[in-house]
């Protein structure tokens, strides 16, 4: 498996902000798991890729914006600890909004400079919320999602990940 650092826009906001709106998934979300990965894991959490840019749009404060998930991103699909996947599973109506998650809580790594901040992480997990809405995630799953990440993401979010993304060949 060879490991590469893709180059990606910010996706972060570059200002101050109040609404998202508008929010809707382009493109539909394919997920590959290599032959290593199978072979070599341990449990249940073998790595797993995003196959296709994966892409999504929204509006900020009236304003368009998209953000594509780069080919290649490595996840672990939802982290969801053990204990509580009887109530909430890794997969599931939330899974597409954890993978545009996943990857807003690891972009800042490649931006050039860029270090954790409070701000980014809040407009990751405020535009996490607002995905699950619009996939038909209930109310009271989205919100036990939601609060949980604003409770104990922040470690998640400031840690270092490396590897992040696997060069895919084009014929994946």
């Amino acid at each position: 498996m060879e490991f590469y650092e893709p180059l990606i826009p910010n996706p972060y906001p570059d200002r101050a902000w109040t609404t998202i709106s508008g929010f809707k998934y382009r493109t539909p979300l394919y997920l590959m798991r290599g032959i290593e990965a199978v072979q070599n894991r341990d449990g249940e959490d073998a790595d797993y890729l995003v196959g296709r840019e994966y892409r999504v749009t929204f509006d900020l404060d009236g304003e368009a914006r998209e953000i594509v998930v780069p080919r290649g991103m490595i996840t672990d699909l939802s982290s969801v600890p053990r204990p509580t996947r009887p109530i909430i599973d890794r997969v599931g109506p939330h899974l597409e909004a954890s993978i545009l998650h996943d990857f807003l809580y690891v972009a800042w790594q490649s931006l050039t400079g860029r270090e954790a901040r409070s701000e980014d992480r809040r407009f990751a997990d405020e535009l996490f919320l607002i995905a699950m809405i619009e996939a038909g995630v209930g109310w009271l799953k989205r919100n036990a999602i939601y609060s949980a990440v604003r409770v104990g993401g922040w470690s998640a979010y400031e840690g270092r990940n490396e590897p992040r993304y696997v060069w895919l060949p084009p014929d994946c």
